[in-house]
């Protein structure tokens, strides 16, 4: 217990006897009117309150104390509350309460908080922060009174183990639509347009501190962007015996219904394409390459459109030369040729630019097999120049490079080119002993399911040969490989096109 003369101001202790005992009598009940708290404003409870208490590394959190006092009544005490934290390693709180996590630290934080003899504690969890965002088609048409699922896709990266994953967090994104007229978005990335309604729609996606956007166009009837075949559900037997090692051991796969496109994707499609992307900002183009600019496969290479005598693919049209605007064209007389001199993820963008996807490994073959488990994808399932163009020439097949798509008959399913012309892409990675763990239904590779950045092995599979095989690697089962990143400015790594696919409900 202090002395009276302990509780003056030190003003009023050096000069107490001057003032008599009336001034000491006032400056004491000055003093302790600042101090004493009076009863009813006791407090008997103390309660930490925030909008969340989940963060992810690098983000904060505005902590506030709230004090009940024995009266009832309630007040925000933060400012004059003792904050505390452990074990510190993820994140730390400042004498305001606002807690703040370590960029790159994860984990489970106990914040406590002391206001007048009572006490309340939180754990905060700090979870892996997203270095990149993806929203799942970028472009796409529907139809008035249709719906369209839109994904959120995140990329993670743990510093502490150097590893990327990939994660759809489309349930724990915030979505949006702009002007909202023609459509709405769920909480879950449901895009449903109202009947009658039409316009373009921008679809915008945040999590953590990134943000998206997609564009939708919502018109009367959509027109098919690319001629779709029906490829039934059913099983098969996947794989050769008798063929190379890691064609081996055959299996017998199911396949969900799916669409698989009837032709190769071509010159024109792809450079539609390109002008689509460029003007929404998702490519960049520099010295013959195209790369990624935002999307799934940011910063990665997707083709090189510098045109050969062996591949007159596109040229660039300059609109204003003096500003840089330019558009792709393609070389005249080839735009019906199937596409090449792209590499996986040119091929991959492209599908998800549209809202497709890239077939699977055992959806490719399975459609190349045409439910008669033909050796090779043609007409009747065996190869010859009058029904392939493959290495060679003879018969019908009188072209030293590519054919026009569709210049031979299609398999029993109704595809072309499945054999020859150009060999096509599929979605797997690559993993020569797949086949000896593969699931019996609808196998997806050894990768994710919804792949941002590089492949994993970094080895992409191409399948059905192409115009410089031999016959033999044109067969159903023939899994051949090449570098996810090939710079295709060499003829043995320009043979490679695509076409693309579709889930059905």
């Amino acid at each position: 217990m202090c002395s009276l003369t302990d509780r003056l101001h030190p003003y009023a202790r050096s000069h107490w006897w001057l003032r008599g005992g009336l001034a000491l009598v006032i400056s004491v009940c000055v003093v302790c009117s600042q101090k004493v708290t009076t009863p009813e404003k006791t407090p008997v409870s103390l309660d930490i309150s925030a909008t969340t208490f989940m963060i992810y590394a690098g983000g904060s959190i505005q902590l506030s104390a709230i004090a009940t006092f024995i009266d009832g009544s309630t007040d925000d005490v933060t400012e004059q509350t003792e904050w505390s934290i452990r074990p510190q390693r993820a994140g730390t709180v400042n004498g305001t309460g606002l807690f703040i996590a370590v960029f790159d630290s994860t984990g489970v934080e106990t914040v406590r908080a002391d206001y007048e003899g009572q006490m309340d504690s939180v754990d905060i969890t700090v979870n892996r922060r997203a270095r990149s965002l993806i929203i799942w088609p970028s472009d796409i048409q529907i139809s008035s009174g249709e719906s369209v699922q839109l994904e959120a896709i995140a990329e993670f990266y743990d510093g502490s183990a150097d590893i990327v994953t990939q994660e759809r967090v489309t349930r724990d994104a915030e979505w949006s639509v702009s002007p909202g007229r023609a459509g709405t978005v769920d909480a879950g990335g449901l895009f449903s347009t109202a009947p009658g309604m039409t316009g373009l729609e921008t679809v915008n996606v945040c999590f953590q501190a990134l943000a998206e956007q997609s564009r939708v166009h919502v018109v009367e009837q959509a027109e098919a962007l690319f001629e779709m075949v029906t490829i039934p559900a059913g099983t098969f037997l996947m794989g050769d015996d008798n063929g190379e090692d890691n064609e081996k051991p055959a299996h017998e796969v199911y396949i969900d219904a799916f669409e698989l496109g009837r032709h190769e994707i071509t010159h024109q499609q792809y450079v539609d394409y390109l002008n689509e992307a460029l003007e929404a900002g998702e490519i960049v183009y520099e010295s013959g390459i195209v790369s990624g600019r935002k999307g799934p496969y940011a910063w990665l290479n997707y083709c090189d459109i510098l045109s050969s005598v062996q591949f007159p693919v596109v040229f660039i049209e300059y609109v204003e030369f003096a500003t840089g605007r330019f558009r792709f064209q393609v070389t005249p007389g080839f735009g019906q040729y199937p596409m090449v001199r792209l590499n996986w993820y040119g091929a991959a963008a492209f599908c998800a630019h549209y809202g497709y996807r890239l077939p699977t490994e055992a959806e490719w073959e399975k459609a190349c097999r045409a439910g008669l488990q033909l050796a090779y994808g043609t007409q009747d399932g065996t190869i010859g120049h009058d029904l392939a163009n493959y290495a060679g020439i003879g018969g019908t097949d009188t072209y030293y490079g590519l054919a026009l798509v569709g210049s031979f008959p299609p398999n029993p399913y109704g595809l072309y080119d499945m054999a020859g012309n150009a060999a096509e892409y599929v979605f797997d990675a690559f993993d020569p002993y797949y086949y000896q763990y593969s699931p019996a239904n609808n196998p997806t590779g050894p990768g994710p399911q919804l792949l941002i950045g590089r492949l994993p092995g970094e080895l992409a599979i191409w399948r059905g040969g192409s115009w410089i095989s031999a016959s033999q690697n044109c067969r159903s089962a023939y899994r051949g490989t090449i570098h996810d990143t090939a710079q295709h400015v060499y003829l043995d790594s320009a043979f490679v096109g695509f076409r693309v696919a579709r889930s059905l409900e």
